[in-house]
């Protein structure tokens, strides 16, 4: 197995709430880029968009996943648009074994998504950066686990598709 498993997804596809269950079952650490990157910055995501802008959130987003990368043992769970560059992949791909957690279109559009600045609570924003994501999503996953299920469920199918792989 590589030395982390790196979480990509929509936002509400429970990359976090799946991490931290998967770091929990397999005692390995959980990061948050998100966190890293509010820590990095000195204030949270929404106010990086609102103040700083989208350019400097994805510099700081590549500069924290260059770092999470250089780390072993780490389930790290990606904020969604980590795949729109691709620096971003190749660098967390090197070290770890990259996780699609697919979650269906209308129960992303059903969640609540409270803080995501490009978002902001909009169905059909949630629509479109689907359709923008979802190939890159595919093409750099090394697996790809439905999450459709409660985080637990979600962490243990991931354990059982790891085996299955031959990753564990």
């Amino acid at each position: 197995m590589k030395d982390n498993v790196v979480l990509i997804g929509m936002p509400g596809s429970g990359k976090t709430s799946v991490g931290r269950c998967f770091a929990d079952l397999t005692a390995m650490s959980f990061l948050d880029l998100d966190t890293e990157i509010e820590q990095l910055a000195g204030i949270t995501i929404p106010r990086i968009f609102s103040e700083k802008g989208e350019d400097i959130f994805r510099r700081m987003e590549t500069v924290c996943a260059q770092r999470a990368a250089q780390l072993k043992g780490r389930v790290i769970a990606c904020g969604g648009g980590i795949v729109l560059r691709r620096e971003n992949m190749d660098a967390l791909k090197a070290t770890g074994l990259v996780v699609f957690l697919d979650r269906n279109l209308e129960d992303l559009c059903a969640a609540s998504l409270p803080g995501r600045p490009l978002i902001n609570g909009d169905v059909n924003r949630v629509r479109e950066l689907y359709g923008q994501r979802i190939g890159l999503y595919r093409r750099y996953a090394d697996l790809t686990v439905d999450s459709s299920a409660a985080p637990p469920v979600v962490a243990q199918l991931l354990w059982e598709a790891l085996r299955r792989a031959g990753e564990v």
